[in-house]
């Protein structure tokens, strides 16, 4: 049995993996670095102080001149270098939020051949994991870890924290936590550590709004509000970052004429197919909310600002938008601290989905949705 550890960086072995590195296992490791371009082979018989050496080397030695492994070509050195021999791969968690790292495990895991694939939880702490093993270091194994960083990872534990290669409490793992993925899985948990960038759109339905009940009940609960307060007959409504048309969908059921506008090209192709799809009036624009306050603006009877100011925009641009009305919803945290602009008054704050922990990506973590609130701006 051989256990093929394959990172990014020389750190990464010791801080998710040392526990694979452990010759009390009794198995023979590879170790593939990807930055570094090596492919180590550690017989059975080399004691932990023995595999940890070549790693240090590799620390403190130049990148310069070496060829890094690709997703591919890690794949290809692993079946050359395993062979017939029964293989684990471990690598790192398609949902590390750090961003390189994440896609690595993503990539690498969907080319490995035949060999299983575990991920390092690693540093993915917006969720709970559901894990597979689980792996509890000894004293000893930890006083390696430390010892290891402490005298061969100097530079990266004085880095910013911001930097993805900083060595942080909450990097270096006193237990490490392992698990299994489908390509679905993989592909998802990539996916919603996108955020609002284009990884997001890699799958469709990122945030799972169809599945998720927390969601079904918040989109479902936005609808009634806008009802409550907007007759279909009283002109377009225009959804701000409609996303691929969870609440397009439901505007249209219930009769509303919709200019849906969404700038992610991805989100905005799917968006795109419930004109033909989705019954009703519906026009899709791939503006962003500040197109709209400028260039783009589009005239209705409200716009709908829903999940979406939580990026820095500038509010005092809301003046701009063509209507007299501005349904906005964010978590209520987020929503205290706004200050709107002098031009518009609070008609209305309504409680639009309580908060819950749900389980995410077919129940591989779970996570607490921050529940949404709901201010309906009239202007002044």
């Amino acid at each position: 049995m051989i256990d093929v550890v394959a990172v990014l960086r020389p750190e990464d072995v010791v801080v998710d993996f040392l526990s694979v590195l452990d010759p009390a296992r009794g198995r023979e490791v590879h170790l593939l670095v990807a930055d570094r371009g090596a492919y180590l082979k550690l017989p059975v018989d080399v004691p932990l102080a023995g595999r940890l050496a070549p790693l240090a080397d590799l620390l403190a030695g130049s990148s310069d001149g070496a060829k890094p492994f690709s997703p591919g070509t890690a794949a290809d050195a692993i079946a050359l270098e395993t062979g017939d021999v029964e293989a684990t791969v471990w690598t790192h968690n398609p949902a590390d939020r750090r961003e390189r790292r994440g896609r690595w495990g993503l990539e690498l895991a969907d080319l490995v051949r035949r060999a299983p694939v575990l991920h390092a939880v690693g540093d993915a702490h917006w969720f709970q994991w559901i894990t597979d093993i689980d792996e509890r270091l000894s004293p000893s194994l930890i006083e390696s870890k430390l010892d290891f960083v402490n005298t061969h990872g100097t530079a990266l534990l004085g880095l910013d924290e911001q930097d993805d290669d900083a060595l942080l409490t909450s990097r270096v793992h006193s237990v490490e936590r392992f698990f299994g993925s489908t390509p679905d899985e993989r592909a998802r948990l990539y996916a919603v550590m996108g955020g609002r960038g284009e990884h997001a759109a890699t799958v469709s339905d990122p945030w799972e709004f169809a599945t998720s009940p927390y969601e079904v009940d918040r989109l479902d609960a936005v609808l009634d509000w806008v009802r409550s307060h907007l007759d279909p007959a009283a002109g377009r409504v225009i959804e701000v970052g409609a996303c691929e048309g969870a609440l397009t969908r439901r505007l249209l059921a219930e009769g509303y004429s919709v200019d849906a506008t969404e700038p992610n090209p991805a989100f905005l192709e799917r968006l795109r197919a419930l004109t033909v799809t989705a019954p009703g009036n519906l026009r899709v624009h791939p503006h962003s909310y500040e197109d709209l306050t400028t260039t783009r603006r589009l005239t209705g009877s409200a716009y709908l600002l829903i999940e979406l100011l939580y990026y820095a925009q500038d509010l005092a641009l809301l003046d701009r938008f063509p209507t007299d009305r501005l349904f906005v919803a964010m978590e209520p945290v987020k929503l205290a601290a706004q200050s709107w602009p002098s031009g518009w008054s609070v008609e209305e704050q309504v409680e639009l989905a309580a908060p819950r922990f749900e389980p995410v990506v077919s129940g591989r973590a779970y996570l607490r949705k921050r529940g949404s609130r709901g201010v309906l701006l009239r202007r002044r």
